[in-house]
């Protein structure tokens, strides 16, 4: 499914692939700044505004991509792997972004 792109009535962003709140498999989402470093979750949707998430898609953030929190900043802000490059990210940002788990098997 390609991604969709929709503006919501409270101006919030909702960038999704899958519009339900569970994967496929049955697993609940969770955001990105619950995820334990190491562990490579898929982007579902970003819970933006549009003005906030349109850098993150510039960055290649985008639903489908797969990220992976490598480490924590001296704050507490996660440091995220996607596609090869570091991306940091403020923790009230990564609370916005709505991930699920990848497999071991199709990492």
């Amino acid at each position: 499914m390609k991604p969709i792109l929709m503006q919501t009535p409270d101006a919030m962003t909702s960038v999704s692939t899958n519009p339900t709140h569970s994967s496929p498999n049955g697993s609940q989402e969770l955001s990105l700044g619950d995820v334990p470093l190491r562990q490579t979750v898929e982007l579902v949707r970003i819970d933006l505004p549009m003005h906030q998430a349109e850098p993150l898609l510039e960055r290649g953030l985008l639903p489908g991509c797969r990220i992976c929190p490598v480490r924590r900043s001296p704050f507490g802000d996660p440091i995220v792997s996607l596609d090869g490059t570091q991306l940091a990210l403020r923790r009230e940002t990564a609370a916005c972004l709505c991930v699920r788990p990848v497999a071991a098997a199709t990492v």
